[in-house]
């Protein structure tokens, strides 16, 4: 996804920076990333063994006088098709952040990929009828020590859906999911401190009523209620112990080796 503002990847964990305090928050997204991701594994090994499969006429020629390309070619596809997702969903976001900040969007001018997620998204937007109050908004918790970006915030009021107030929403664009992780994700969300205004301001984060999970896909979409409250807000609290064990504390825990001079042993 395209990196947000104020923010950096360092070592793999993408941090934000607070322009206010200048102090550094690792993403929530980061935070949560913490987890182990058994199907990950499982992904990883089939997109290998598709691509060695159906690639066969692209590797086999390399693998006779470059054994080593040959082994990077096939070690690198899932990473490759990781990349390629990343880079349409970030199409998607950037298209539906432009139509809710009020821009209107010419499908005609979009990606041949791009085009029918967004006639999902203006199919949902029909349907549901959120009155949009913000969009890629950055939230920090100086409470908490995490920052993270919100996909979008809405009023909603459609009573016959059980949706009446504000909620925080989160787009996904992927084939399978949405996971269990959205919720911690927004759960943190809907507990920080504060949103970062489009000048660059600050301000206390407005009160929500909920989050939702909104799947777009290029003919379709599904919206899901995600558990974001306390409960699960201290979930995401004990991953972010996890998080800060594995990237800080597990760095410095072991010291130096101790060598006696006087102790010898032979060969």
């Amino acid at each position: 996804m395209t990196q947000p503002a104020n923010s950096q990847q360092i070592n793999g964990v993408r941090y934000y920076t607070s322009q206010r305090t200048q102090e550094r928050f690792a993403s929530v997204t980061s935070i949560i990333s913490t987890l182990d991701k058994p199907a990950l594994r499982y992904w990883v090994g089939k997109q290998v063994a598709q691509y060695a499969v159906d690639e066969r006429n692209l590797w086999l020629p390399v693998a006779e006088k470059d054994p080593k390309a040959a082994f990077d070619m096939i070690k690198g596809s899932p990473w490759r098709k990781q990349e390629s997702s990343a880079n349409l969903g970030s199409a998607v976001h950037a298209a539906v952040e432009a139509r809710i900040i009020g821009t209107n969007v010419d499908i005609d001018s979009l990606p041949e990929d791009v085009k029918p997620y967004v006639q999902s998204f203006l199919h949902f937007e029909e349907v549901f009828q959120p009155q949009w109050e913000m969009s890629e908004a950055t939230v920090f918790s100086y409470k908490y020590g995490y920052a993270g970006t919100v996909d979008a915030i809405a009023v909603l009021n459609r009573p016959d859906l059980g949706l009446v107030g504000r909620y925080m929403l989160d787009w996904k664009t992927g084939a399978t999911g949405p996971w269990p992780d959205a919720a911690l994700q927004l759960a943190a969300y809907r507990h920080a401190d504060v949103v970062v205004l489009p000048n660059g301001t600050e301000t206390e984060l407005p009160e929500t009523n909920g989050a939702l999970v909104v799947k777009v896909r290029p003919r379709s979409y599904e919206v899901y209620e995600a558990d974001s409250g306390d409960s699960t807000f201290k979930f995401f609290r004990h991953i972010a112990m996890a998080f800060k064990w594995v990237n800080e504390a597990s760095k410095t825990v072991l010291g130096s080796p101790i060598r006696p001079q006087a102790v010898e042993v032979e060969a």
